[in-house]
């Protein structure tokens, strides 16, 4: 058997009409179409995530966040103390949390237990305490009925939900 060489078989006008078969007419680029349709994507995409990096919003569920997280925080140092614990609101932008009157020092900061709201978020919500078995109660008797407490910043609201007896929290936006 002899072997044929493919210059023979395929030759050079051959490849060049089959590889400028595939080349637009008009030279290297894009179409017109193209261009439109690549910016029609990115508009799209564009208009997706701004919004959700918006720096209120993002400040506005970290303070809710943050509520939801001292509030379990809370709970578990009544329990690990043994004794009843106040968060005591101070005003629409702080709260700080108190047994018999007296702030408390946070053991995992060795600090006064005292947050203040940032970014412009306000607090809405009532005084919890929370008992030496951990539960949420008012004056010594167990919550009835679920604690709200509402954020808000330029027009936007979050909500941190405090369940009675169990004392689960959940934030919602």
């Amino acid at each position: 058997m002899k072997w044929v060489s493919t210059a023979l078989l395929f030759p050079d006008s051959w490849k060049t009409h089959h590889q400028n078969r595939y080349k637009r007419p008009g030279g290297n680029g894009f179409t017109m179409i193209e261009m439109v349709m690549t910016l029609v994507i990115i508009s799209i995409l564009a208009a997706i995530a701004i919004p959700r990096f918006s720096s209120s919003d993002n400040a506005l569920m970290a303070q809710a966040y943050r509520l939801a997280r001292d509030l379990r925080h809370v709970q578990s140092m009544a329990m690990t103390q043994g004794r009843t614990l106040l968060l005591d609101f101070q005003s629409l932008t702080s709260y700080r949390v108190t047994s018999a009157g007296s702030t408390v020092i946070d053991p995992a900061t060795m600090q006064p237990y005292q947050v203040t709201m940032e970014n412009d978020v306000l607090l809405n919500g009532s005084d919890t305490e929370f008992d030496n078995l951990g539960r949420p109660v008012a004056s010594g008797t167990l919550l009835g009925t679920e604690r709200v407490f509402t954020l808000s910043s330029n027009s936007r609201t979050a909500t941190v939900i405090l369940s009675p007896v169990t004392g689960f929290v959940a934030v919602s936006p």
